[in-house]
């Protein structure tokens, strides 16, 4: 904001005091100079009229000079009370060099940023509005689900060679391609955590054997799809990608958001299933001990158990590798 002031208000002010004194004893005098030698004074009437316009006269010049001064103050004022009605949008704009003009300079300023604190408070009332209707509301009761994860291997070092652009393109065909295969399968996606995608089969049935198998060749079919994915990565100028996959069976609880019909789901196996796919070796399915004891009697399936590492000995994870009998 500009200080500089060219021409004060109390310099217009003076001016305007001084010019109407200045006219009215330039008039007097030439008047009174001139008495003898003009007719129009000859007779006293004409002196009155003459008397009286030239009183009209100054009032319109002092008027006119005065409202010029004083149209910027209310102005000012107008948009003053326009504020106190949380009008933020009204600007003065007065041009003038004077103190006026950069009182009206601070005061659009100052407005301007009132405005600018106003759509803040907004988006950040906003924000909180979301956050409340996003709060998770926890079921009473807990379901047994089969959960599963398929991670993408190496992703860090993959992203590292990519744009911004082409990651974001990568994850959305990968996670894409991955949420339809289980879909196909009646299971249900329940997010993606950065490059991998947690999926469940709800309220699963161990007695069931279609369901089992159902479970099982959705995973499969992930591992079999790779070859499609590839092209489909090939087309985008994309890398290929290895993956792992790992499912377990067990107690889940469930959490539904206010504003979405997909539920969220947390609990021990939940956690199971993330820290046995670290185990899995890449383009693979692997399994907890709860499925092994329901599966291992399927003579389409090989199911051998993985050698022990640190962290089966830390939370006692016995984990099994699923593949067909006749290989794929």
């Amino acid at each position: 904001m500009s200080s500089f002031t060219f021409f004060s208000l109390q310099k217009k002010l003076l001016v305007l005091v001084l010019s109407s004194t200045l006219i009215s004893i330039s008039i007097t005098t030439v008047l009174f100079l001139n008495f003898d030698k003009i007719s129009i004074f000859q007779f006293q009437e004409n002196i009155v009229l003459i008397g009286i316009f030239l009183m009209v006269a100054m009032s319109i010049l002092t008027y006119f000079l005065s409202k010029r001064l004083s149209g910027p103050i209310s102005q000012l004022s107008a948009a003053t009370h326009r504020i106190s009605q949380g009008d933020f949008s009204v600007r003065t704009n007065i041009k003038s060099r004077d103190e006026i003009g950069n009182l009206s300079e601070s005061f659009d300023y100052m407005v301007t940023k009132l405005q600018e604190a106003e759509i803040t408070i907004k988006q950040k009332e906003e924000v909180i509005k979301q956050q409340e209707d996003i709060l998770l509301k926890f079921s009473q009761h807990t379901q047994n689900d089969c959960v599963g994860v398929i991670d993408m291997k190496d992703s860090t070092k993959i992203s590292a060679k990519l744009s911004d652009e082409n990651i974001t393109k990568l994850y959305e065909i990968f996670l894409n391609f991955m949420a339809k295969i289980v879909r196909n399968y009646n299971g249900e996606v329940v997010k993606n955590i950065g490059d991998a995608l947690m999926f469940r089969f709800p309220n699963t049935n161990l007695n069931d054997d279609l369901v089992m198998k159902n479970i099982l060749e959705c995973c499969l079919n992930m591992i079999e799809s790779r070859g499609e994915l590839k092209e489909k990565l090939a087309e985008e100028k994309m890398p290929e990608l290895n993956y792992k996959i790992s499912i377990s069976y067990g107690s889940v609880k469930v959490a539904q958001s206010t504003t979405s019909t997909i539920s969220d789901i947390f609990g021990p196996t939940v956690n199971r299933c993330f820290k046995i796919n670290s185990l899995c070796p890449e383009n693979s399915l692997i399994i907890d001990d709860n499925l092994y004891k329901t599966l291992k009697n399927f003579d389409e399936y090989n199911i051998s158990q993985l050698s022990e590492t640190e962290i089966n000995k830390k939370y006692g994870y016995t984990i099994f590798q699923v593949k067909r009998t006749n290989g794929f």
